[in-house]
């Protein structure tokens, strides 16, 4: 009788609900899936974050101070590198030439005002030389400075800027991954269900066919 009934699609209620009952046990595992890749996607985003997720603010930050970086300036002459003991060695010089000229008995001669202009021209002049030589010097020490600052500056946003991209790529790759991840899962019980509903339609067409003949 059972064979007989089976024929008739009657018996395979049965099958039809052992199949259901994977099927409903194919989307648990289906769903668990799901669960699991997204906790995944997640541990990942986090760490995407903690490793980059500061870099845009602090790109746009070392961007803007390298961008309004003021020009260089230099505001210096010769006259603030004179040596503080040049006043001195001229005071010193003089007095040398002084004493020279009142032993000689040449205080009132023009050859006594003469060495004295002529030590303090050149004292002077000599003096201005070895200013202006440290001011370059110093002008270059300070320029070296600021092109150094700003280079430092400009390589800190391009690293910034890259550590911005490679975040960037991340969160696209996240969020390409979720939606891969939920395209598959929708996909997935969309086809598990339409399995369902086959195996219960086959169900009712062995059940009609059964009471047909009494129709």
């Amino acid at each position: 009788m059972a064979s007989w009934l089976e024929e008739l699609g009657f018996g395979n209620s049965s099958k039809t609900d052992a199949a259901n009952q994977q099927i409903k046990q194919n989307k648990q595992a289906l769903e668990d899936a799901y669960g699991k890749n997204e906790g995944m996607v997640d541990e990942y985003q986090n760490l995407m974050s903690s490793l980059y997720g500061s870099a845009p603010a602090s790109y746009q930050s070392a961007l803007d101070k390298y961008m309004n970086a003021a020009d260089f300036s230099y505001n210096k002459d010769a006259k603030d590198f004179f040596s503080p003991a040049y006043e001195q060695r001229v005071k010193s010089a003089m007095g040398n030439i002084t004493r020279s000229n009142a032993n000689a008995g040449n205080m009132f001669s023009s050859d006594y005002l003469n060495q004295l202009n002529a030590k303090s021209q050149a004292m002077a002049s000599e003096e201005w030389d070895k200013a202006y030589d440290r001011m370059q010097q110093d002008r270059a020490n300070a320029l070296q400075e600021y092109n150094t600052n700003t280079s430092r500056l400009g390589n800190i946003a391009s690293m910034l800027g890259q550590d911005t991209g490679n975040y960037a790529n991340a969160m696209g790759n996240i969020t390409t991954t979720r939606i891969n991840s939920n395209n598959a899962l929708t996909q997935g019980l969309a086809d598990l269900n339409t399995q369902m509903a086959q195996n219960e339609l086959n169900r009712k067409s062995g059940l009609q066919a059964l009471l047909n003949p009494f129709g």
